[in-house]
């Protein structure tokens, strides 16, 4: 049983999706999958039994006779995998066979080439791999991702080759740049002091970041790297220059309004239109807060303390809202006075934390932006 999951583990790993091989075949290749899919419809076709075994032979001591020396332009583990390919055709051409009676009867030495297929990534898989420890010697970042790239080839070569994953991880962690968001300074006052739950801007900016899949760079809160013990590469800095939220200022003014309305026709022949004028005075209560701020980042480097941003972004937030009443009488109205008046019932005023929230939302968007498509975090 263990030997059948092998096979059926190999068979599938070179066979899988037939479109992935095409490329590789000849028109010697064509001929045989075609002279099968003849004798697959019609087992007594005298052509296809005729040309089947001529061309099947051609093809197979072509293959066998492959070396990793066909591909020297190709670099060591590639070689390998190159030959695994060729050899999967014909992995793909013995299975077909093999499902066709007529075809399978007429074919002398028909190859199975599983085994070849397997040395070969299984050579692929060590060149890969000691390409990679080799990598991991030269100690910096640039070196690091060479290597978890060498490594994931042994790994697809050879699912699980020797402790490819543990050094995978190894690798991506040598590689990663480590990027610390410290806490923001809200305008020299602690983020509570606005009505805050927590630090929200932190956390955001953290899991938006790692969610942009910046290749080998992530992102920590500076608690989260001090109970980790993690030593930052780079730092992010956010700083409120200023966070200031207006009072309110009210404004009261009358408009006075008045409207000709029909109420009526005179006896007269013709009748003529009886208009009366309606008077109203509406007592607007105007109210607006002004409200902004300015949010400073800044990213640099640990060692060299080189700026890779360094920038404000402003926020700012108007709020203006109108309330009314009336006198007189309501026909003399207009539809913007009754929205006014009908807004009476619903003002309210924001609350402090509620305008802090909006004008850190403004600034934190641009900033966002900004580093998603300026800043490179660089590498070593």
């Amino acid at each position: 049983m263990k030997k059948y999951g092998f096979f059926m583990l190999l068979l599938l790993a070179a066979c899988s999706g037939p479109n992935r091989l095409k490329k590789y075949y000849t028109a010697e290749d064509k001929t045989v999958f075609d002279l099968v899919e003849k004798l697959k419809k019609n087992g007594n076709d005298k052509e296809a039994l005729e040309q089947l075994p001529q061309v099947y032979k051609t093809v197979a001591i072509k293959r066998k006779a492959l070396t990793e020396a066909n591909y020297n332009n190709l670099v060591p583990g590639d070689r390998y995998m190159q030959l695994a390919k060729e050899y999967g055709v014909m992995l793909q051409m013995y299975e077909q066979i093999s499902e066709v009676p007529a075809a399978k009867k007429i074919i002398d030495d028909l190859w199975d080439p599983s085994r070849q297929i397997q040395d070969a990534k299984n050579t692929a898989a060590n060149e890969y791999y000691s390409q990679g420890l080799e990598y991991l010697t030269y100690n910096n970042r640039i070196s690091a991702r060479n290597a978890y790239d060498f490594f994931s080839k042994a790994n697809e070569a050879v699912p699980g080759y020797k402790d490819v994953r543990q050094l995978m991880q190894e690798a991506t962690e040598r590689a990663t740049i480590k990027v610390i968001v410290r806490a923001a300074n809200y305008y020299n006052r602690n983020w509570n002091y606005w009505g805050f739950e927590n630090d929200w801007l932190q956390q955001h900016i953290i899991n938006d970041l790692n969610n942009q899949s910046f290749r080998d760079v992530r992102f920590y809160s500076d608690w989260d790297a001090s109970i980790r013990q993690i030593r930052p590469d780079r730092l992010v800095e956010l700083n409120f220059t200023e966070l200031f939220v207006g009072q309110v200022f009210v404004k009261r003014y009358t408009i006075n309004r008045s409207k000709e309305v029909q109420t009526g026709t005179t006896k007269s022949i013709p009748a003529r239109p009886v208009y009366t004028t309606f008077y109203a005075t509406v007592n607007v209560t105007s109210r607006y807060m002004q409200s902004r701020t300015t949010l400073e980042c800044r990213i640099y480097d640990q060692v060299t303390g080189h700026n890779l941003l360094f920038d404000r972004f402003p926020g700012n937030d108007d709020c203006r809202t109108e309330t009314a009443t009336y006198t007189g009488n309501q026909d003399a109205l207009l539809p913007e006075d009754w929205s006014r008046i009908n807004n009476s019932n619903n003002f309210k005023i924001p609350s402090r934390t509620e305008v802090a929230n909006r004008l850190i939302r403004n600034c934190y968007s641009p900033l966002l932006n900004r580093i998603k498509t300026g800043v490179q975090f660089g590498s070593d």
